[in-house]
Parts: structure tokens; sequence; C-alpha cells
């Protein structure tokens, strides 16, 4: 785990900036001015709205995933009021950080719905399907992508990309170590994770990763300690990853 940081930043700081351009964004356009905020605080409370009206669905989502061929699963599913409590947390804890980059909160707002999902299913079954995170590639590459253009900042996207790429090698490296303890479904997920942090900046993926880690850890020595696992108990850690990307983006500064 101690090589995460050096390998992340080695390969994430060698994008190039982006020279700064005369042409105003939308960002500055909607936070530059008292009615530009508000502008920009109503199209928050839009898409996190927009967002919440998906709650209902997630259970079922939730449910409709199976354990492995042999094993039973661990949680019962979530009741729908349990998953709309975290998923608007989430949400709104992003908007509420994100307001003066308005258009960059789509995608984030799609990964705390997503990722809501995906920790409540990993929490009961272990498992993080496919269906789900390989197609959330594409959706959070073209949400972001609309959001480099309305933001004319195409260097954050590129950083992105780069960013998910070298997480998700890094951790695929780690899977392939003997006794890692990790599955591939938590690979596939370190890469949109590292692709979304990415975004904010080269700090801002080791500062996640970093906190999930820590997470983990924190939570297997808890488990050991009281003898309710052994050192070859398999533990769900995408959770873990997610919620060091929600500490990751809160920790984020703009300045």
């Amino acid at each position: 785990m101690s090589v995460l940081p050096a390998v992340s930043a080695s390969v994430l700081q060698a994008v190039p900036a982006m020279p700064a351009t005369s042409v105003t964004s939308v960002t500055s356009v909607t936070s530059a001015t008292p009615s530009g905020s508000v502008v920009s605080i109503v199209l928050a409370v839009a898409i996190v709205l927009a967002t919440l009206c998906v709650v209902p669905g997630l259970t079922h989502m939730v449910g409709a995933f199976g354990p492995v061929e042999g094993e039973q699963p661990r949680r019962p599913v979530p009741t729908r009021d349990m998953l709309g409590l975290l998923t608007a947390t989430v949400v709104v804890a992003f908007a509420a950080k994100l307001t003066d980059h308005v258009a960059w909160l789509p995608a984030y707002a799609y990964l705390g719905l997503v990722g809501v999902a995906l920790a409540a299913i990993d929490v009961r079954v272990h498992r993080l399907p496919d269906v789900i995170t390989l197609p959330s590639y594409p959706v959070m590459a073209g949400l972001f992508g609309v959001a480099a253009v309305l933001d004319r900042e195409p260097g954050r996207w590129l950083r992105g990309v780069i960013a998910a790429a070298a997480v998700f090698a890094l951790f695929a490296a780690i899977w392939a170590l003997p006794g890692a303890g990790l599955g591939f479904g938590d690979v596939r997920l370190s890469g949109l994770l590292g692709g979304a942090l990415g975004w904010l900046g080269v700090p801002v993926v080791l500062t996640g990763l970093m906190a999930g880690i820590t997470l983990a850890g924190m939570w297997v020595l808890i488990l050991l300690v009281t003898r309710r696992a052994g050192r070859r108990t398999q533990i769900a850690y995408g959770p873990f990853l997610l919620m060091g990307a929600f500490v990751g983006v809160l920790a984020w500064n703009a300045h």
C-alpha cells in the first residue's frame, strides 16, 4: 500500500497544466455575481432533487443481486428510508461543496447515487456488480466531458482519465499479489473513483485513496481485536473505497 502515493503522483503530475483562456466559463458566470450565485444554488438544488427521485428504485436494485453460488446474504436489503437518507447525505454534501462549480455536480451526484447502491450491495453479498460499475465509466466520462466543455477546462478531463488508468493499474497490481484480499470488482471500482478524484487534482486522489485504505485497515483491526474475524476473513472493501472518495471530495480545496 505504501507505493500508492509515489505511483499515483508520479504518473498524474505528468499532465501539463492547461493555459488560462480569455473566455469566461459557465462556472465563473454563475458565481461572479450575487444573481449568479442564486442561479448556481437553484441549479444545484434541481440536480439534487432529480437525483433523489431515483432513490425509490435503489431498494429493488440492491435486492436484485444475490451472493455467489453456495453463499448466503450477509445482511438484509436496506430499507428505502435508509438508502434515501444515505443518498441524500452524500449528494447534498457534494452539492454544498460544489455550489460554485455547478457544471461538475451531475457527475458527482451520479457517483453518490451509484456509490450508495454499490456499497449496500457489497456489504450485503460481497459483490460489486459489473453491470453497474462498467457502464458508469462512460457515464462519468460523458458527464465530466460536458463539464469540461462548459467550463472550458479540458485539462481536468484528461487528468481524470489518467488518474483512472493509474489507480486501476495500481489496484490491479495489488490484486495480483498473493493474499491481497481484493476482488477484481474492487479494482474496477478503484478506477472509477480515481477518475472522479483526478478531476479535482492529484492531492485529492491521494487523499481519497489513503482515506479508504486507512478506514478499511481500522475496521479490520477492530474485527481482529474483538475476535469477530480472523486473518483470512474476507471483508467488503468497496464501501471503504467509496467512503475514502467521499472524504477526498469534501477535503478538496479549490484554492
